[in-house]
């Protein structure tokens, strides 16, 4: 069933679905633009973009979405949708100011319709083999990026100048955009998960954590290595290799139909019996795609089981406040009987 016919199993003959959130619109249709609105009834799926887009929309979207040029959207969606259709159906991220503004502009009934929003992140969880090639790109930019940054780390540059050299060489290996704000925090403040990058000057003795990623054709990567600057005391090598062992005790569980909870407690108990299970303090993952943050959350929390072709982060972590802290993160794709690591970039401890 393709991505258009499994909306249309969730409308009534009354109804349409009415997308207009960037990433779905994307997905559905296989056209990103800033603004658009896409129809879908029982027999028709359109796109409708304003003259920016009009030509590139046309070469570029799905062979099941029909396109049209709207410069009076709301007379053009009533002409479309006519009497028959009394409800659009939408995504429950719509905020309030927006039903009132769709009902008047298309005289319509909005319904939020949480069943929507569980199709398309089931949908979304699944990759297919374009979309997994997509975030492979995207995983290899990003690798790029952090072996040329190696060399421009050393003692008296700062976090945000080595933030923006990650960004800056992303883009130059094709990169649209980061795929969020990179995060680079060094000695102390490495024990700070998703620490900002400021003007603190790289020292001797440092941890650096860096994590970021790179976007191709919509698809975000996502990746985090930890490096030492100089040298690396005793206890900052037994907190990474605890780390490390665990992100690799992590991968061993992961594979299809294995419970999502066992893959994080395969990271979990690592880091407790090293005596540091109150210092991993998140999830030991996420599904990625079209965005950095996708359904599953690799959570021991989480009861469902992993589905081939889904793409998930490995990144456990220990945080010491004060101290320093680690992270290591790579993207699994799930397999039949394993997975595959999308991330080719050196985990072993890295002394700069």
């Amino acid at each position: 069933m393709n991505r258009i016919e499994a909306v249309r199993k969730l409308l009534s003959n009354n109804e349409a679905a009415l997308i207009f959130t960037p990433v779905s619109r994307l997905y559905l249709s296989g056209f990103h633009s800033s603004l658009g609105y896409l129809f879908i009834t029982k027999g028709e799926a359109v796109l409708f973009v304003d003259g920016r887009y009009i030509e590139a929309a046309k070469k570029g979207v799905n062979e099941n979405v029909e396109v049209r040029l709207f410069t009076n959207i709301s007379e053009q969606a009533k002409e479309f949708l006519g009497d028959k259709i009394d409800t659009l159906v939408v995504e429950t991220i719509i905020a309030v100011a927006n039903v009132t503004t769709f009902e008047k502009q298309f005289g319509k009934k909005i319904l939020p319709n949480s069943e929507l929003d569980k199709e398309l992140y089931s949908l979304r969880s699944v990759k297919n083999e374009y979309e997994i090639e997509c975030i492979t790109k995207a995983q290899r930019m990003a690798e790029k990026a952090f072996l040329e940054v190696l060399n421009f780390i050393r003692e008296g540059v700062t976090e945000i100048q080595i933030a923006a050299e990650l960004e800056y060489r992303m883009k130059l290996a094709g990169s649209k955009a980061p795929s969020f704000g990179t995060i680079v925090v060094s000695g102390e403040k490495s024990s700070m998960p998703h620490g900002v990058p400021d003007d603190k000057v790289v020292r001797a003795g440092d941890f650096i954590t860096m994590d970021f990623g790179a976007i191709y054709k919509g698809y975000h990567s996502d990746m985090t290595r930890t490096v030492a600057v100089g040298y690396a005391t005793d206890e900052m090598q037994k907190v990474y290799n605890t780390v490390l062992n665990a992100n690799l005790s992590a991968f061993d569980a992961v594979r299809e139909g294995a419970f999502i909870k066992d893959v994080d407690l395969a990271a979990r108990n690592v880091i407790k019996q090293a005596g540091y299970g109150e210092f991993f303090t998140h999830s030991t993952g996420h599904g990625v795609g079209l965005e950095n943050h996708e359904t599953p959350t690799v959570s021991y929390k989480n009861e469902n089981k992993l589905l081939s072709n889904q793409v998930i982060t490995i990144e456990p972590g220990i945080y010491l406040e004060g101290k320093f802290g680690v992270r290591i993160e790579d993207m699994a794709v799930v397999t039949k009987n394993g997975c595959n690591n999308l991330t080719k970039a050196e985990k072993s401890l890295i002394i700069i």
